[in-house]
C-alpha cells in the first residue's frame, strides 16, 4: 500500500474534531463563569458535565465511522450500529449524571446547565 494513500477510515470527515474544538471553548466559558461567581466545586461540576458532552461526541465519531466501514463491507447493517450507538450514548449519559450527582457529590445544576451549553457546539459547527 502507497503511504500516500490514505485508508477508507481517513477519509470520513464526521466533524467530530471541530465540534470538540467548539464544545471545549464553551465548557472552559462556563467553567470559569462558574469559579468567579460561585466556587471551585461548582466550577468542578461544569467540567464534569462538559466532560460528558465530549465523550459522547467521541463516542458517535467512533460509531459513525466504524457504520461507514460496515456499509462498504455489508449495506444496510450500519444503521444497526448507529441504533446501538444512540441507545449507548443515552445510558453513558445517565450512568455519568448519576456518578457525578451521588457518587462524587457535585453540584447538579453547573452539570446541567454546562451540558446544555456544550450541545450549543453543533449549531456552531459550520464548514465555510
Amino acid at each position: 500500500m502507497d503511504q500516500n494513500e490514505p485508508t477508507g477510515l481517513s477519509l470520513i470527515d464526521t466533524g467530530a474534531q471541530r465540534i470538540l474544538a467548539i464544545q471545549a471553548v464553551l465548557i472552559s466559558i462556563v467553567a470559569w463563569g462558574f469559579y468567579f461567581y460561585q466556587n471551585q466545586l461548582a466550577a468542578q461540576a461544569a467540567l464534569y458535565g462538559g466532560c460528558i458532552v465530549l465523550f459522547n461526541v467521541w463516542m458517535m465519531d467512533r460509531r459513525v465511522r466504524i457504520a461507514a466501514k460496515i456499509a462498504t463491507i455489508s449495506p444496510g447493517k450500519e444503521v444497526q450500529v448507529l441504533y446501538f450507538a444512540a441507545i449507548q450514548r443515552f445510558v453513558f449519559t445517565l450512568a455519568l449524571f448519576i456518578v457525578g450527582m451521588r457518587g462524587l457529590d457535585l453540584p447538579p445544576v453547573p452539570m446541567l446547565i454546562t451540558f446544555a451549553v456544550a450541545q450549543l457546539g453543533y449549531f456552531f459547527n459550520k464548514k465555510a
